[in-house]
């Protein structure tokens, strides 16, 4: 049995520990049913840490004291925000793999540890929203053979879909995740925002938004593109900048150089 402490449990680290635990009980799961073998008894999350010591009531494994003095466990993961990578890992005394969740941290940010790794899962967490781990990619990236077979086991416990990626390509794939969603998802708020101070139900743009997903998937951003800055309409453009309010106008002026640029208007 692979056994693992998170060290944090933000959105992603609770997530993770959710995951860890839902595995550890779920023999029937489709993916152990995929893999044909029993999974059960295969990973187990010894205990989990934050600074808050804050126990978690949905968590099954103990809240532990602290992280001078670990149990003894194949792998530890920290699970913090990236300027404590570093800190913590430093702090830490044990012969386990010791990885970082990262997408632009670093595999020197561990390194402190004869066995490190990474591992990085593109998506976006919340506590209030439990993830279902199995479609969700998993990136590794290693220093040695040990650290690269627990990283690799645990990958396959949760998800079917694995990838090695070094540091600067999990850098670059962290800055495309922040374009694709957290900068879309500030541009929803600003739809939102347009909508609330016209008395508008945002629920009118739903069918947009599921259609906007559908076609960058289906075609790709690029042929999917569609709106009066790619078909550079000059006479929307000015009304639209005249309908906003001062403080969006430069926001929007990028975003519509940025698209005309793109497409030689």
């Amino acid at each position: 049995m692979m056994e693992i402490i998170v060290i944090g449990t933000g959105n992603l680290g609770f997530n993770l520990c959710k995951a860890i635990e839902n595995q550890y009980v779920d023999n029937d799961s489709a993916f152990a049913k995929a893999k044909n073998k029993n999974v059960k008894n295969t990973i187990n999350l010894v205990g989990y840490y934050n600074t808050s010591a804050r126990q978690l009531s949905s968590l099954q494994a103990p809240l532990l004291d602290s992280i001078d003095s670990l149990p003894k466990v194949d792998l530890v993961i920290i699970a913090t925000p990236d300027d404590h990578i570093k800190e913590v890992s430093q702090k830490l005394n044990t012969e386990a793999v010791v990885a970082h969740t990262s997408g632009s941290v670093d595999l020197v940010a561990v390194a402190n540890h004869r066995h490190h790794g990474v591992f990085y899962i593109p998506q976006s967490f919340s506590q209030s929203r439990e993830m279902d781990f199995t479609e969700l990619p998993i990136c590794i990236e290693y220093n040695s053979h040990t650290a690269q077979q627990v990283l690799e086991n645990l990958a396959h416990k949760l998800s079917h879909k694995l990838t090695h990626l070094n540091s600067q390509q999990r850098g670059r794939l962290h800055i495309a995740a922040v374009y694709m969603n957290n900068f879309v998802n500030h541009c929803y708020t600003k739809a939102d925002e347009i909508l609330k101070d016209a008395h508008i139900d945002a629920s009118l743009l739903h069918p947009l938004m599921n259609e906007t997903l559908a076609k960058a998937q289906e075609l790709s951003p690029y042929e999917a593109q569609t709106g009066p800055a790619r078909r550079n309409d000059i006479q929307t453009i000015s009304r639209h900048l005249e309908a906003l309010k001062s403080s969006d106008r430069k926001m929007y002026e990028a975003i519509t150089q940025s698209i005309k640029k793109t497409y030689g208007n």
